[in-house]
């Protein structure tokens, strides 16, 4: 998936939004350390998130719309 094309575009917007939104409020209402430490945790948690993410979108990419 080329890093400008238009599926990587929207994906990367819908994963951002769900993950700034959604995962990050809920990851820092749970945890209650110093702002530091919850951006790190935060952090290495929506880094593989992207990463997961990606790896089954292609999968289903290229299993169902190929």
């Amino acid at each position: 998936m080329k890093l400008l094309s238009k599926e990587s575009i929207i994906f990367y917007s819908i994963l951002g939004a769900f993950a700034g939104f959604v995962v990050a409020p809920f990851i820092r209402s749970i945890i209650d350390y110093s702002f530091t430490i919850e951006i790190i945790i935060t952090t290495a948690v929506i880094l593989p998130l992207y990463y997961f993410a990606k790896k089954f979108f292609l999968i289903l990419k290229t299993k169902y719309f190929a």
